[in-house]
């Protein structure tokens, strides 16, 4: 039946029709025109956010690490001098502080990072002070960022016998 109502497209609109239909098809199957730029996405947002915020918190924890290490270094220094007498109580000053700084991993000296200086005039006290610098990650075994942040520990003790 042909009449007025049903209308059937010409050759040229039909070949048209499908074409489109063919074309929408393709693009839904494919994940429409942006397919296979999540993985492109994701690796430039890994590397531009999360790549700076683990660097960060690995040189706050090295900052941290490095505090308590001179906080823990001076009191163990503290309790050597008020309890020994003489340059041994010294030398085993310097020994605890090494073992401190290298318990954490802060790699100092410990005959430069411990300093002992009088406190009053008889010298029966103390300031024992530890200093260490923290090292930026990666970048301070290339010679950049070596000790950009110093942590520095002091106690006040009372010396056994009393010049240290």
């Amino acid at each position: 039946m042909s009449g007025p109502m049903t209308r059937r497209p010409s050759p040229r609109s039909a070949r048209w029709g499908r074409g489109r239909r063919r074309l929408r098809r393709r693009i839904a199957l494919r994940g429409g025109p942006e397919a296979g730029n999540a993985p492109v996405e994701f690796i430039g947002w890994t590397v531009v956010l999360v790549v700076p915020v683990v660097y960060l918190l690995i040189a706050l924890a090295q900052v941290q690490a490095a505090s308590f290490a001179v906080a823990s270094a001076a009191d163990a220094a503290s309790r050597i001098l008020e309890v020994e007498q003489g340059e041994a109580a010294v030398a085993h000053a310097r020994v605890a502080v090494g073992l401190a700084l290298a318990d954490q991993g802060v790699d100092a000296d410990p005959a430069t990072a411990l300093s002992i200086s009088c406190a009053d005039a008889s010298c029966s006290a103390a300031v024992v002070r530890v200093q260490a610098g923290v090292d930026l990650p990666l970048l301070g075994t290339a010679g950049l960022g070596q000790g950009i942040a110093v942590m520095d520990a002091a106690r006040s003790v009372s010396l056994a016998g009393g010049a240290p």
